[in-house]
């Protein structure tokens, strides 16, 4: 089964700058096989997933020398994503969220109910956007914030071409 690492808050500017030929050489390093980037934002595309995304985080670490959040995805998460009502429309992004939502986190979303968001499941939410993504409250920073856990954004087009690479 094909799998894909998101890594959040990479080669934003001059900030946190990780090459892509480097991310994907540790990566085969660490043993993972078949292992491709797509754009520089920081999707590690992969076979098999042989370690848990903290090990993953904790050579991030030491070869790049801060802190990278990741989160994995497999090729079905991805499907299950594309295939939802909202993911058709202009303007969608799609929020992966580093830890599934506990009871009291999913009660927390429903009292934010709006029309520009979606629960897939317990670790995906799909943003359907009026305005722009740097123009709505629901961006990667509320959801982090609200449910206190890290997350990562692509939008519509980067997680349909990941998925045509998987």
């Amino acid at each position: 089964m094909s799998y894909v690492a998101l890594l959040r808050g990479i080669n934003l500017g001059k900030k946190n700058k990780v090459e892509m030929k480097r991310l994907r050489s540790l990566f085969e390093e660490m043993g993972f096989q078949h292992v491709q980037t797509y754009i520089q934002t920081g999707n590690v595309i992969f076979e098999e997933l042989i370690c848990e995304e903290e090990q993953i985080e904790t050579q991030l670490k030491e070869t790049f020398g801060f802190d990278i959040p990741v989160t994995i995805r497999s090729k079905e998460d991805l499907e299950k994503i594309q295939q939802h009502s909202l993911f058709t429309n202009d303007n969608v992004y799609a929020l992966f969220l580093k830890n599934r939502l506990s009871n009291e986190q999913l009660e927390l979303l429903q009292h934010s109910v709006s029309d520009e968001f979606d629960l897939i499941d317990q670790k995906n939410i799909i943003i359907h956007l009026s305005n722009s993504f740097h123009q709505t409250k629901y961006n990667n920073a509320f959801f982090e914030r609200k449910l206190k856990t890290h997350s990562t954004v692509r939008n519509r087009n980067t997680v349909n071409k990941i998925l045509g690479k998987m």
